[in-house]
């Protein structure tokens, strides 16, 4: 279900960073700060019998990728794709990445996301350990990539990581931060 706090929020941001007309369709939404048109938000929907979104860009079931790419089984049921995300400032940002590893850590082991080279850049600034599965090709969408302006220039890739590694990550980068607001 969309929820209209974040789906004005997500819409303008990826109109004013992709020129894109996004049309948001996860199954559940998480904000951050603000009133839904400011602050951040992101779309997830849990892995089950549907196919997620970022499996259009893969050869084989999502399950079968991140066990490849993690070394390790990895049941379908045990991964949630995150996508849709949107921010109009880094803290919200950082804020909505912490509290979304928090509480889709309680049914989910694996995050699943395509992410640009910037988000990518930084999770590796701030420790966040993910394993690139694929490239996200616009090709594999079909004529529904021309609803992206220029998304696809920065190099999407789909990502996964461990829920528990990214909220260690987290945690630590936010409380760098306010011990160096504090000093």
């Amino acid at each position: 279900m969309i929820d209209d706090q974040q789906v004005p929020l997500i819409r303008r941001r990826y109109r004013e960073v992709f020129g894109a007309s996004l049309r948001p369709s996860f199954a559940a939404w998480m904000h951050h700060g603000g009133n839904g048109a400011s602050g951040a938000g992101l779309g997830y929907h849990r892995a089950g019998s549907a196919p997620l979104f970022l499996e259009a860009y893969l050869d084989e079931p999502v399950e079968q990728a991140v066990s490849a790419a993690l070394g390790r089984t990895i049941e379908r049921e045990q991964i949630v794709e995150i996508g849709n995300f949107a921010a109009d400032n880094a803290l919200s940002m950082m804020s909505l990445w912490g509290a979304a590893a928090n509480d889709l850590a309680g049914a989910s082991e694996v995050a699943v996301a395509t992410l640009t080279a910037p988000l990518r850049a930084m999770f590796a600034r701030i420790g966040l350990p993910i394993a690139v599965i694929a490239p996200a090709r616009p090709e594999r969408l079909g004529e529904v990539t021309d609803d992206w302006g220029s998304y696809y220039d920065l190099d999407p890739q789909v990502c996964a990581g461990v829920i528990s590694d990214g909220q260690r990550a987290i945690s630590r980068f936010l409380s760098r931060r306010r011990e160096k607001i504090a000093a």
